[in-house]
């Protein structure tokens, strides 16, 4: 089955020092294009691109932390959206795919290093995935925040909760995207696991998701975490990987065409 996978990798302060381990991880698991997190060093950003063999599109952010794609897909365009409310940007690619173009958006949300919440950054970003309209999309990355019912791990020793991993503080960034109609991959297919996400070598909290548009979500075939020994030491993040298929009713108008 005609299929695109896509992902996101927290690489961790641009992967100094690590880019053979974080190179072996992105090979292995085999995406089409990559949503690279903490892009922060140009230079190792395209010996990255290098190892694993995909082009590089980057994403300059307003304060400092920036965004890349990996790609092995044909980009038809691209555009770096750093609306001032971001601490960072969001950079969007459309690909041209076997299941037709699809656009791709890849964001990393406040930190408590940065001026406001996550929360606060959420209606900048609907907004520039409002222009996106019906076309299928997807929006992943880093989020720092916690989805309205997920579960929150037990921190390894010497981390502290804090933000919305503390019991009883509201957890407002996630909300809006799902009311919006995005669709969490990992959650729709694995309502009961926790797909913690960081810290990679001690897992307690999931941060990092894959959101599919409505027009998106019927061709969800996959999404997990990575979560294999080589991941627990190439980034502090673990990689969340998602495959989209043929919609089912592109597949049917293919089944019914004559021969």
């Amino acid at each position: 089955m005609a299929a695109v996978r896509v992902a996101t990798y927290n690489v961790w302060e641009g992967g100094e020092g690590r880019l053979e381990d974080v190179a072996a991880v992105v090979r292995a698991f085999d995406a089409d294009a990559v949503a690279i997190v903490e892009a922060t060093n140009r230079a190792n950003l395209d010996e990255l691109a290098r190892l694993v063999g995909m082009e590089t599109v980057f994403g300059e952010a307003n304060l400092g932390v920036h965004l890349a794609w990996l790609t092995r897909l044909p980009v038809r365009r691209s555009r770096n959206h750093r609306p001032p409310l971001l601490a960072k940007t969001l950079l969007e690619i459309e690909v041209e795919s076997d299941v037709g173009p699809m656009r791709v958006f890849a964001t990393h949300l406040a930190s408590r290093h940065d001026p406001r919440p996550p929360s606060e950054e959420i209606p900048a970003v609907l907004e520039v995935l409002r222009a996106a309209g019906d076309a299928p999309h997807a929006l992943v990355g880093d989020f720092n925040a916690l989805a309205v019912g997920d579960p929150v791990g037990d921190p390894p020793g010497g981390v502290e909760r804090r933000g919305e991993a503390v019991d009883g503080v509201p957890r407002l960034a996630i909300g809006p995207l799902l009311e919006a109609g995005y669709v969490d991959c990992f959650r729709a297919l694995h309502p009961d696991e926790p797909g913690y996400t960081y810290l990679a070598w001690a897992p307690w909290l999931r941060l990092d998701y894959v959101f599919a548009s409505p027009g998106l979500a019927p061709r969800l075939v996959a999404c997990d975490v990575v979560s294999d020994e080589p991941a627990a030491r190439a980034s502090d993040h673990l990689p969340v990987l998602a495959e989209f298929g043929v919609s089912r009713t592109a597949a049917a108008q293919a089944r019914a065409r004559p021969a």
